[in-house]
């Protein structure tokens, strides 16, 4: 369970944005995991809200998360897809595609109280 550490990292970063704005709390964090990121959604909701307990800036914060879809491209023409199932470009038929978007997780936004 990899999700811990993730979550624990991004309340790390979430308390470098804090402290930058002299802010009193986190209201909200907004992440993007992506299909292929091989991070399970209710495990890291899970950690978070584990984590958050140690933390009084953290009491009321919630934590959403949006799936960002996996793309492909095709190396050949250049053609961009979505597939889960089949890497082989739906244009050209070329077996020589790579993975652009949706391995990987991001924090999107962060909504901070003022002091």
């Amino acid at each position: 369970m990899h999700e811990y550490s993730i979550i624990s990292s991004l309340i790390d970063i979430c308390f470098q944005h804090l402290k930058e704005n002299n802010a009193k709390s986190i209201i909200e964090i907004v992440v993007s995991v992506g299909e292929r990121s091989n991070i399970d959604r209710n495990l890291l909701i899970s950690a978070f809200e584990v984590l958050k307990v140690e933390y009084n800036e953290l009491s009321f914060a919630k934590i959403a998360i949006i799936t960002e879809n996996l793309l492909l491209e095709c190396n050949n023409c250049k053609h961009t897809f979505h597939s889960l199932d089949n890497p082989i470009c739906n244009k050209c038929g070329s077996k020589d595609t790579t993975i652009i978007k949706g391995r990987d997780i991001r924090l999107e936004h962060l909504e901070l109280e003022a002091e």
